[in-house]
């Protein structure tokens, strides 16, 4: 009988290092996620064109799969909030860009 009582002490012990390591994985992405968090539209910009040049991608290419003009590009790089949300979603989507899990 002792040795069943050790062996689900074993037992429960390892769970409790299991979930403890599932604890700290998701503070681990929650904390990730927050270091992430963009927190006004002139960075998400700025992050849309870092993510053009990372692609190689020129305004001039961007412009035709977009079918938006270059200025208008270059003022979503700059500020996003100074264009129509579908154009933002445009660029991202042709950027491979995922604006938000719902």
């Amino acid at each position: 009988m002792e040795a069943l009582h050790l062996t689900l002490e074993t037992q429960i012990n390892q769970l409790k290092k299991i979930q403890q390591q599932l604890l700290n994985e998701q503070l681990s992405q929650k904390s990730l996620l927050a270091q992430n968090k963009i927190t006004d539209s002139a960075e998400f910009g700025q992050r849309l064109n870092q993510k053009r040049k990372s692609l190689g991608i020129d305004l001039e290419t961007l412009s035709l799969q977009t079918e938006l003009s270059v200025s208008t590009l270059k003022r979503i790089f700059k500020n996003p909030a100074q264009v129509k949300f579908s154009s933002v979603l445009l660029v991202a989507e042709a950027l491979g860009v995922a604006l938000c899990t719902l």
